[in-house]
């Protein structure tokens, strides 16, 4: 993935997309292997170090999630013809699910308690409490994904019964279709550990959503970049009738 990466992001012009794509396909080096990794190999740690540590993982976790969606989602919006209805439906829908779901983080973090490991070799302090309504980030989260998910199909169904497929047409609905569906099985497990598991275990599943979302994200934009590298006679019939070129 590195070689098609460097082709077609690092050696194009610095646009609003690239700067999007790069952004968050290295914010988990930060917020998920960096920060866990010094919280866990850091022994041991002040509590308020750790806080510190947590909430800032805490915040660039979700915001990375968040910035995740929108490039899926712009991908929608393209499938649609870039049409005026959708430009200002997915906004308010955008916001409408991310506002709560910014605010129940504030609400889950703020709530968390951290005091000194038990167990300093072990661990570098200890996480008590936590707002339970943290549940409904995941809720939240699934809605959204269903709804966008719902919105590739449509237009993907009038692709299918057409029979006029393509390369580009293949990648641009099967990798959206196949990757929102895992990105939602992923956010039903964490629903799942949430609501069922003890408190030590709900965030079992939380960086591999992270790091899955972001890879499958960063492939999505990759694989449509590398087929529109083709000479523009293939595809540009194709291009036309996905509404102009998605990620380009």
């Amino acid at each position: 993935m590195l070689p098609v990466e460097l082709d077609v992001v690092w050696s194009d012009e610095l646009r609003p997309l690239n700067v999007l794509y790069i952004i968050q396909r290295y914010m988990p080096f930060v917020d998920t292997i960096g920060i866990l990794f010094t919280v866990a190999f850091a022994k041991p740690m002040e509590p308020n170090t750790c806080r510190i540590l947590y909430n800032t993982s805490g915040w660039m976790y979700i915001t990375g999630i968040a910035l995740t969606e929108v490039v899926l989602t712009m991908r929608t919006w393209a499938l649609w013809g870039k049409d005026i209805r959708l430009t200002v439906g997915l906004t308010i829908f955008f916001v409408v699910c991310w506002v709560p779901i910014f605010y129940v983080i504030h609400l889950f973090l703020n709530t968390q308690t951290y005091i000194p490991s038990p167990f300093p070799q072990v661990v570098g302090c200890a996480i008590l409490g936590g707002e339970s309504i943290v549940f409904l980030v995941w809720v939240i989260l699934m809605v959204y994904e269903a709804v966008i998910l719902i919105l590739m199909l449509i237009p993907g169904f009038a692709f299918f019964r057409s029979g006029d497929w393509s390369t580009l047409t293949t990648i641009v609905y099967r990798d959206g279709i196949i990757y929102y569906l895992f990105l939602f099985g992923l956010s039903l497990a964490n629903l799942v550990t949430v609501l069922v598991l003890p408190h030590a275990l709900q965030s079992l599943f939380n960086p591999y959503q992270r790091v899955i979302q972001t890879l499958l994200t960063s492939r999505v934009i990759l694989h449509i970049r590398s087929q529109l590298r083709e000479p523009q006679t293939i595809w540009s019939r194709d291009v036309d009738r996905l509404g102009g070129p998605p990620f380009h």
